[in-house]
C-alpha cells in the first residue's frame, strides 16, 4: 500500500493548478499530523524543498506567481496504485520536519531568468 498525496498550487489570482504523487508506503494519521505542523500556516508549504514533484502555470507571472502550495489533511490517501516517486513515506515526514520554520521562499526567481522554485 502507497499514499497518494494531493496539493494545490493557487496564484495570487486564484487560478489553481492540482498535484499529486505517490509516495511509497503508508503516511500514518501521526505523520500527516506532523507534515502539517510543519508547513507555514499549518497548510503552506514549498514541494521542491521536501522532495515532492511541482506542477504550475506554463507562462510565469510575475505579478501573481509565488513559490507556496497549498496541502491540507484531506490531501492524504492510501492506494494501492504504484509509487510515482522514490520518496517513502518516512523519508517526506523527515524532509518536511527538515524545513520546519525554515522554508526557503527567498529562492524564487522567474524561470526563464534561470532561477529555481
Amino acid at each position: 500500500m502507497n499514499t497518494k498525496i494531493r496539493y494545490l498550487y493557487r496564484d495570487a489570482d486564484n487560478y489553481k493548478v492540482f498535484n499529486e504523487c505517490i509516495v511509497q508506503g503508508e503516511i500514518s494519521e501521526e505523520q500527516v499530523c506532523k507534515i502539517l505542523d510543519c508547513c507555514d500556516m499549518g497548510e503552506y508549504f514549498i514541494p521542491g524543498q521536501v522532495g515532492l514533484p511541482k506542477r504550475k502555470f506554463d507562462e510565469y507571472d510575475a505579478e501573481s506567481d509565488h513559490c507556496w502550495f497549498e496541502l491540507n489533511r484531506n490531501g492524504f490517501e492510501y492506494t494501492d496504485q504504484p509509487a510515482d516517486t522514490s520518496l517513502t513515506a518516512r523519508q517526506l515526514a523527515e524532509n518536511f520536519a527538515l524545513c520546519k520554520g525554515q522554508w526557503q521562499d527567498t529562492e524564487y526567481t522567474a524561470p526563464e531568468m534561470g532561477g529555481l522554485t
